[in-house]
């Protein structure tokens, strides 16, 4: 009898569990086309270019959501190589917070050489970071991931999860590793008010000039309703105001953005007094979404009433930063210093659903100033330029160092009224190429507005 009964039985067993596997797929299909028509929803709603999004006949909802985003993005969202519309999958509870995952501590950027060769330069690093903790400074390179040369795609390795042996050197020209560290993410804060101090004496002329390096506009650690880092913004512009500033060196080489909100609280303590009532900043959105948004200057007693203002700058400058640039332009005079910036004229928003595990960061509005300019999409071009850009490859030096960083003794010369206003500084040409921004790994600098949580489609 058994013997008759084995293969109905087994037979039974293979057509449940083919079953079972059909009806795991066919969820699966059904979640993939649920949030893909949640996104194209929302795009065809907020997108500032809404009306290039392809007709729903023309998109696959079969891909998957990363794919299926990617086809209703405009050409004139981003660059050549990258959009500024992003999407990324939630990670949990902790996706608001500012620094929810494991990273190294360092700020970097890649370069590829003539001969091929990469070495990636360490910007900065986070005060009591993993790489701090090791020893690692800014200015130094990073020739060998894991005991080996770095290849392009090993640059990543850098804001993945993974325990890495680094090999460093103080130098890009020698790829030999002066000192070799094994070092684990962690997590831990970003505070965005990295440097500052007050520079006084013969180097700015008998000026009491104030230096910051504000590296993003973040709002505090825990989202965008933690006011942690504003308010720490605030004490140290207390600081400066006590001091008796009449002068500011603004250090944004390396912020690509972040917060209107923190923007415009930065802008209206460095601006001039008569300014504060003012507009900041207009947000123009697209003509579904049908609204413009006013960013005003607000009366604060941490205002230093400046006459004009410095600005450090380089193409990691975008965003934000340059919303910073041109809202005050209408009110006193700019001066940058360094490289292009990005060109970054546009925001964008958070867009989240409790029943769906993406997040959407879809650009949504134009940013404009108070004489309705927003005519920077190429990027701010420097009063003072380093052209050549072996200068940027100069090992970067600590902070407020005012003699040998080039481009704040730069500041300080022309604070004393020694170097005019357009220059450029040309080097031996050198055959190089950026090959990693590592800004872009960071969807949620840009200039952002806010998030929008939403318990129904649209």
């Amino acid at each position: 009898m058994k013997r008759y009964h084995s293969p109905i039985f087994f037979v039974f067993i293979v057509s449940f569990l083919l079953l079972s596997c059909n009806d795991d797929s066919t969820k699966k299909d059904n979640d993939v086309l649920s949030t893909n028509q949640w996104i194209e929803a929302n795009m065809r709603h907020w997108y500032y270019w809404y009306h290039q999004i392809p007709s729903s006949s023309k998109l696959n909802f079969s891909n998957n959501p990363e794919a299926f985003f990617e086809t209703l993005l405009s050409p004139e969202d981003g660059k050549n190589t990258y959009h500024y519309s992003t999407i990324n999958k939630k990670v949990g509870i902790t996706t608001r917070k500012s620094n929810s995952e494991p990273v190294l501590g360092f700020e970097f950027q890649a370069y590829m050489f003539e001969n091929s060769h990469i070495a990636i330069n360490v910007l900065y690093v986070l005060p009591n970071s993993p790489a701090d903790k090791k020893g690692i400074k800014r200015g130094q390179w990073i020739h060998r991931i894991n005991n080996v040369l770095i290849q392009a795609n090993d640059i990543k390795l850098l804001r993945s999860n993974q325990t890495l042996t680094l090999g460093l050197n103080d130098t890009w020209q020698n790829n030999t590793p002066l000192m070799n560290v094994n070092i684990a993410p962690e997590v831990i804060e970003d505070d965005p008010v990295f440097y500052s101090s007050v520079i006084t004496g013969q180097d700015t002329g008998m000026r009491r000039v104030g230096y910051l390096v504000y590296n993003h506009f973040t709002s505090g650690p825990n989202g965008d309703d933690d006011l942690t880092y504003n308010n720490r913004l605030k004490s140290e512009f207390s600081k400066f105001k006590a001091a008796g500033v009449n002068e500011f060196i603004l250090d944004l080489r390396y912020n690509g953005g972040g917060l209107v909100t923190c923007a415009q609280l930065l802008s209206q303590m460095l601006s001039p007094q008569a300014s504060l009532g003012g507009v900041f900043c207009e947000t123009h959105y697209n003509d579904k979404v049908n609204k413009n948004v006013l960013y005003n200057l607000q009366p604060n007693k941490e205002n230093l009433d400046l006459t004009r203002l410095f600005v450090l700058t380089t193409n990691r400058t975008a965003s934000a930063s340059e919303a910073v640039i041109n809202g005050l332009r209408p009110y006193y005079d700019v001066v940058l210093i360094g490289d292009r910036t990005e060109g970054k004229n546009v925001g964008s928003i958070t867009l989240s659903d409790h029943k769906y595990e993406y997040e959407l960061h879809p650009i949504v509005c134009k940013v404009f100033n108070s004489r309705r300019e927003s005519n920077y999409e190429n990027g701010f071009s420097p009063n003072w330029q380093a052209k050549g850009r072996q200068l940027l490859l100069e090992s970067p030096v600590e902070f407020g160092d005012r003699t040998n960083d080039l481009f704040l003794n730069v500041a300080l010369q022309m604070i004393r009224g020694e170097v005019t206003r357009t220059r450029s500084l040309s080097t031996d040409t050198l055959q190089i190429k950026s090959i990693y921004n590592s800004l872009l790994e960071h969807p949620n600098r840009g200039m952002r507005l806010g998030t929008i949580y939403m318990d129904t489609d649209l």
